[in-house]
């Protein structure tokens, strides 16, 4: 992994107080700057609720530029044992005239090609580093899809040498694995070698648990 970390990754120093995330003053304290700037309305993380599923069923397929495939391949392949599909020779960009890109498809266990690994060369044939300012993270269901499985896995992952940055958590407001957010699953969370951050999860609480759990109480109520 690269060792320039990008402005919207979380430093590894950082990275260490993340268990304070399950204290309801410290996520405050962290989310106060970006609230008063405005680019939050609320430093409460319990206000972000959850919403209506939308007419999307599922998504069929996530690409995303990384800067090596055969690295990114690795990486898939050793943590969220992914295989590897096929490997595209070079074509056009679709979107830049002169740029040229290269795609890697990896499939999951009931989802053929559902991630896309793609590099992206300038018109002088050099590759591109991704940026990822505007990118959050993107979440995988573990197989499973229980607590227990996704305990496992981040203990799985952690023995073999791959750190989580964040995890694993449940994101609700219950001790003792709660960290105060919303969704009610439980979900470990690893950067790739692009700093793409990677979340593992399961155990997916329902809109209708939810609402029988706190009716129409706010956010903030429910805490």
């Amino acid at each position: 992994m690269s060792k320039a970390v990008p402005p919207n990754v979380i430093p590894p120093l950082a990275q260490k107080f993340g268990g304070l995330l399950k204290r309801k003053w410290f996520r405050e304290l962290v989310l106060l700057v970006p609230t008063i700037t405005r680019r939050r309305f609320s430093n409460k993380t319990e206000d972000y609720g959850v919403f209506e599923p939308s007419l999307v069923s599922h998504i069929g397929q996530l690409s995303i530029y990384v800067r090596d495939i055969a690295r990114s391949r690795q990486w898939y392949e050793q943590v969220a044992g992914m295989v590897h599909s096929r490997t595209a020779e070079r074509e056009p960009h679709p979107a830049k005239s002169g740029w040229q890109i290269r795609c890697c498809y990896m499939s999951a266990i009931e989802h053929d090609e559902c991630l896309v690994l793609v590099e992206e060369f300038d018109p002088t044939g050099n590759i591109s580093t991704p940026s990822g300012m505007s990118f959050f993270h993107f979440a995988l269901e573990v197989q499973g899809n229980r607590l227990e499985d996704v305990l496992a896995f981040a203990r799985q992952r952690h023995d073999s040498g791959f750190r989580p940055n964040y995890g694993p958590v449940r994101h609700n407001s219950e001790p003792p694995l709660g960290d105060g957010e919303t969704g009610g699953n439980v979900a470990c969370y690893l950067y790739d070698p692009d700093w793409n951050n990677v979340e593992f999860c399961g155990a997916m609480d329902t809109i209708q648990n939810y609402r029988a759990r706190y009716g129409d109480t706010k956010g903030s109520e429910r805490a």
